[in-house]
């Protein structure tokens, strides 16, 4: 009877500990997931951020400023 429950206890806690360590990489790789989606986030922003005349920019405008810059006379 003793040693049943020798393991019995044993097999509980080796379970626990293999849960866990499932537990903490399933958390790892979620944090992981997260970050590398803000890390985009941050990037669209920063190139809108470095862009804005150009995202802001309407196509009738821009035939303007090159109109104005380049002409046949040049």
């Amino acid at each position: 009877m003793k040693q049943y429950l020798i393991i019995a206890v044993t097999a509980i806690v080796v379970g626990a500990y293999f849960f866990c360590w499932r537990m903490g990489r399933a958390r790892c790789e979620l944090n992981a997931v997260h970050n590398q989606s803000r890390e985009m986030v941050n990037v669209f922003d920063i190139k809108r951020n470095t862009d804005e005349k150009v995202f802001n920019t309407g196509v009738r405008d821009i035939r303007r400023i090159l109109h104005t810059k380049y002409t046949i006379a040049e």
